[in-house]
């Protein structure tokens, strides 16, 4: 960690070296490969994916993934049928995906228990190639992330946005020299990024003394929306909630009032239009906007740039600005983002 012992050094560090951790996630093609034709082999009717906090997310974003790719129903699945009711459900033609950073959370893996009663392969995702997730699966893919010693979720969080990527674009028939590419020059982007803080140094002022906080994107990245909340909520103690821009309008919007600060996520072209709209809306309300995207919204009192091309691969970028806030703005509130109060690295839920 380069000698850094300040509030948020490990954090630091983490986000950092996401770009790097991305390009050694390459190197891991042969388990992809075993399990993009473990999906393809089963011809799959639904997907089902497991997964807890931001794993979910990475979850989430895969759903949309697996839609647009493959064209089969994919959907979450909800542990608490397995733990809490005891309920053995019945699958048609299915394929899991069970996304974890530890491997080790006992929902999970009561689920995937669950899976393999009922005949349907898995196939986990997880930072540790000991954990309980790796033996249970029939396919494991490492997400190759390294330690992650910070309490808040960054680089695992990114590697398991593109493990899951990787391997339903393999299932879909996209080539290796094709994602490599793109992952590369995501990488290099991403870099670039980090060495520009005027933007997230102008947010974070924004956010300063701040108490709540909506963050709202749509289709991908709905996932940011959800995951760039928790960064907030769990490193700042702030009341921060991701949203739908679609779903938002229905309730959270009555929650701004004039100081109100909404994060609106516009780089993805899919659903922008009502992300355009709730922004719009928080600012007749006196809600101040930061805009991560392109620069669409007029009366946003932060711009944060971010034009990226590859929309598929969008949500691993733009949750980096995300990060970063989150990082920067805990110790002006006398916090260390490294270790938020009452939060433990694994989340053992049962």
């Amino acid at each position: 960690m380069s000698g850094d012992t300040r509030p948020g050094h490990r954090m630091r560090a983490e986000i950092a070296e996401q770009p790097e951790r991305w390009l050694d996630l390459l190197l891991g093609r042969d388990t992809i490969d075993a399990a993009a034709e473990l999906i393809v082999g089963a011809r799959p009717e639904l997907l089902v994916f497991a997964a807890r906090g931001s794993s979910d997310h990475a979850a989430m974003y895969a759903q949309y993934l697996a839609h647009n790719l493959l064209r089969i129903p994919a959907m979450l699945a909800t542990p608490a049928s397995v733990t809490g009711f005891g309920t053995q459900l019945a699958y048609p033609r299915s394929v899991a995906l069970a996304v974890s950073q530890s491997g080790s959370s006992p929902d999970l893996l009561a689920t995937v228990a669950s899976f393999a009663a009922a005949g349907v392969p898995v196939v986990g995702f997880s930072n540790d190639a000991g954990s309980a997730l790796a033996s249970a699966s029939d396919v494991h893919v490492s997400l190759a992330a390294g330690a992650e010693t910070s309490v808040a979720a960054t680089k695992t969080y990114t590697a398991e946005l593109l493990a899951l990527a990787l391997t339903l674009h393999r299932a879909a028939g996209t080539g290796w020299t094709e994602l490599d590419e793109r992952v590369r020059t995501l990488a290099a982007s991403v870099t670039t990024d980090l060495a520009t803080p005027d933007a997230v140094d102008a947010a974070v002022g924004v956010l300063a003394g701040v108490e709540r906080v909506l963050v709202v994107g749509r289709g991908y990245s709905m996932a940011t929306a959800r995951e760039g909340a928790l960064k907030l909520m769990e490193t700042n103690a702030i009341a921060a909630s991701g949203w739908s821009a679609a779903d938002a309008t229905h309730g959270p919007l009555g929650q701004v009032v004039p100081g109100s600060v909404v994060v609106a996520l516009t780089g993805s072209p899919a659903g922008r239009d009502s992300v355009l709209s709730f922004a719009d809306a928080a600012g007749a309300l006196g809600g101040r906007v930061i805009e991560i995207g392109p620069g669409v919204i007029d009366h946003a009192s932060v711009r944060i740039p971010l034009d990226e091309k590859d929309a598929e691969l969008l949500s691993l970028r733009e949750i980096v600005p995300l990060q970063r806030i989150a990082l920067a703005l805990a110790p002006s509130r006398g916090l260390d983002p490294d270790n938020p109060a009452g939060l433990r690295k694994v989340t053992l839920t049962v």
